[in-house]
């Protein structure tokens, strides 16, 4: 499994790698990249008074910080038993780091999400949207580290889709052996009028009313965990009535999960309006430690 993990100044990589570390992925190759992005001007219009000369300086001094910081991180990896690269990029990082991904053939890019001072979130931020819009690979976007000496929980999101399904044959092949605990979980939400529509032919299944839907999303709950069995982790099921954001936010809570993990494709409009939201959602609005997995077409 070859992970893009990308390498900032500030030091919000460290619980994306942190993450990579504690899963436990299946064979794992490192690529850590540092981007140095190009000065930017004090105001839109302004161009910062700096000769080229100090800016040419300012850049290799940032070049020579990248390369030990990364030589710092390579070192302390290997010597953890990971087969680790490293490399520098000029420009802009949304753009490098994506486009690295894609030539390396990457199956996941995994950035550091923060919320310390503006600049820090505009430039992570960038990062993150650009990945969820663009990127053809699976993104781990982490803001804190998973706690020491707890047990790894988890919640997994499905929509019962046979797109999601892929997911989760995705995550099975990516295969994080040191999940403890996984939390299945759909939301759903049906109005009165919808409910006697789906149940109108079925008068003892009308009586039962959402009882019998969340009776069946706990059996195919059931069966995504037994899909899941060669993770040698715990699995659960939780059927939660109520719009997706809110439902997951409080599955998260309930289950005590540090990750969570669904699917997403991502690319159009339309599917950042359906189930991409909830992921652009958690990636952008809240600092949640997110695994958006994605299956090739």
């Amino acid at each position: 499994m070859r992970i893009v993990v990308g390498v900032d100044a500030n030091g919000a990589y460290a619980p994306a790698l942190a993450w990579v570390e504690a899963l436990g992925f299946n064979q794992p190759e490192l690529i850590l990249a540092s981007v140095i992005e190009p000065p930017r001007p004090p105001a839109i219009g302004v161009i910062a008074p700096f000769s080229e000369e100090a800016l040419i300086q300012a850049h290799q001094a940032q070049y020579e910080a990248a390369q030990e910081r990364l030589r710092t991180l390579q070192q302390q990896l290997t010597n953890r038993g990971f087969a680790v690269e490293t490399v520098v990029l000029s420009g802009a990082a949304s753009t490098k780091l994506l486009e690295l991904a894609d030539e390396r053939n990457a199956d996941l890019l995994a950035i550091g999400g923060t919320r310390k001072g503006t600049l820090q979130a505009l430039l992570t931020g960038s990062v993150a949207r650009a990945a969820l819009t663009s990127a053809k690979q699976s993104i781990l976007i982490a803001y804190t580290p998973p706690a020491e000496g707890q047990p790894l929980h988890v919640v997994l999101a499905t929509d019962h889709s046979e797109y999601n399904y892929r997911c989760i044959d995705l995550l099975l092949h990516f295969a994080p052996r040191q999940i403890r605990r996984i939390a299945v979980a759909t939301a759903f939400s049906v109005d009165e009028e919808t409910l006697q529509l789906i149940t109108r032919h079925a008068p003892a299944i009308q009586q039962l009313g959402v009882e019998w839907i969340i009776e069946q999303l706990h059996e195919r709950n059931r069966q995504v965990c037994e899909r899941l069995r060669p993770l040698q982790a715990s699995c659960e099921s939780m059927v939660i009535e109520g719009f997706p954001i809110p439902s997951l936010r409080a599955a998260m809570q309930e289950a005590k999960a540090q990750l969570l993990i669904l699917g997403a494709k991502g690319h159009s409009l339309l599917e950042r309006l359906s189930l991409g939201s909830v992921s652009y959602h958690f990636a952008i609005g809240e600092p949640v430690n997110l695994l958006i997995l994605r299956a090739q077409e």
